[in-house]
């Protein structure tokens, strides 16, 4: 029996609710203030910033604006980085450690904010997060963090055990596992579209279908090089992140694209998804590829998602398995279950996985948030954007890329590294 509905899509089920908008192209201006390459959240805030600032900008997208990741994400918002707080301690100290989750809860507090104060209507929530352990020895790191956390960020979060987990997620597969009240989640589609329309209202210009062919220095700015013609600037933000082509060749090859997959399931009668997930929880774990899972915004739907395959092309009808049989492994109620959308999209780490904002011949580059990117790239970009207009900004993501020598951009390497961590998680080790 096949998993799939007969008229399943394969395209994101945030779409149903904000439909990308099928725009005619506009005319480019001669020149503007400060070009933004990318339309995402990173773009569109920092676009937000500046507008309302009375900048004249420009933002330029090669495809329809929100085609990217910023309409094909979990809609997760969390204080949260690559590596524990723990860990990072003993990675680069405790000042900078410390540094770096409190930039991590500013991201996550920037998009509650943002969103009341601009009015967007996304259904942002602070519902909690609860992260279960897939492993036994799972659950003392995470405790272990807690503690460092508890004691110099002032965390809410509290350890669940094992016996007591079915409070937050009905399933016995994890052997505990760690709940932050603090985290919540929105609808990736409707913040991107309210974010857009406010860029807009604020007299930005944002142009889709006008892909960046290159940008070269002129005297007192740059020349912005596009398939429709060329644009005069002063400053150039790049936002493209995992989605970055071969005309920002140094960009690419600080980042690695991965695909991050989710399934939509039919709708389900109200007491099964209050069984599966009560409260309407974000859900996460400490698997190597990270599975992340909620409620749909209408609560009709379990919304499923991981990074269950590294191939540039987009196989969604292949990852649709995978996530359907990692999804009825955790809630074997969930076996006769259908799934109406398969989607993906692709998501940027560096090689130090961290966040960055950093110049490079006087453009600013955003990216690697590694998963994180609700939160840390709208931050970023509004942050991009201050320091554009030589305001005061926070500077703890201001760090270099590292780059890994002969690595071109291409992730060749990536589809060894997802099977081999897969495996590790079905064997739990």
């Amino acid at each position: 029996m096949s998993i799939y509905v007969d008229d399943v899509k394969f395209t994101p089920f945030w779409w149903e609710a904000a439909p990308l908008a099928d725009e005619p192209r506009r005319a480019l201006p001669k020149k503007a203030d400060i070009v933004v390459v990318g339309s995402g959240y990173a773009g569109l805030c920092a676009a937000l910033r500046l507008a309302e600032s009375g900048v004249d900008v420009l933002v330029l997208e090669a495809e329809e604006p929100g085609r990217g990741a910023s309409t094909r994400n979990g809609g997760a918002i969390g204080a949260t980085l690559r590596y524990s707080l723990a860990v990072l301690i003993g990675k680069v100290g405790l000042s900078r450690a410390l540094a770096l989750y409190r930039g991590a809860v500013a991201s996550r507090e920037f998009v509650f904010d943002l969103t009341r104060r601009q009015g967007i209507d996304c259904g942002i929530v602070r519902c909690g997060r609860f992260y279960g352990a897939h492993k036994p020895g799972d659950l003392a790191g995470l405790q272990a963090d807690l503690e460092q956390r508890a004691q110099h960020l002032g965390s809410e979060a509290i350890m669940v055990a094992r016996k007591d987990q079915r409070a937050y997620i009905g399933s016995d597969a994890y052997f505990g596992g760690r709940f932050h009240p603090e985290d919540g989640h929105l609808h990736p589609g409707l913040y991107h579209r309210g974010l857009l329309a406010k860029v807009r209202s604020a007299g930005a210009a944002v142009i889709g279908k006008t892909r960046v062919c290159g940008v070269r220095p002129r005297p007192g700015g740059y020349l912005v090089e596009t398939v429709h013609g060329t644009v005069a600037a002063r400053q150039v933000i790049v936002a493209t992140n995992a989605y970055t082509d071969r005309a920002f060749g140094w960009f690419r090859r600080r980042l690695i694209p991965i695909q991050s997959q989710i399934i939509a399931t039919q709708e389900l009668p109200a007491e099964l998804l209050d069984e599966v997930i009560p409260n309407d929880y974000q859900i996460g774990d400490t698997c190597k590829l990270h599975n992340y899972y909620r409620r749909s915004p209408d609560r009709r739907r379990l919304l499923f998602g991981g990074r269950s395959g590294a191939s540039q092309v987009n196989d969604f009808a292949k990852s649709g398995h995978s996530l359907h049989r990692r999804m009825t492994g955790i809630f074997p109620q969930l076996a006769e279950t259908k799934v109406t959308h398969s989607w993906g999209g692709f998501i940027a780490f560096s090689f130090d996985h961290m966040p960055h904002i950093a110049d490079k011949d006087g453009i600013h580059y955003i990216g690697g948030c590694c998963g994180s990117g609700v939160a840390m790239m709208s931050y970023l970009g509004d942050i991009a954007a201050r320091k554009a207009l030589g305001h005061a900004y926070d500077p703890t993501f201001e760090v270099p890329f590292k780059r890994q020598p002969f690595y071109t951009g291409d992730p060749w390497f990536m589809p060894a590294i997802i099977a081999t961590l897969e495996l590790r998680d079905r064997l739990r080790m």
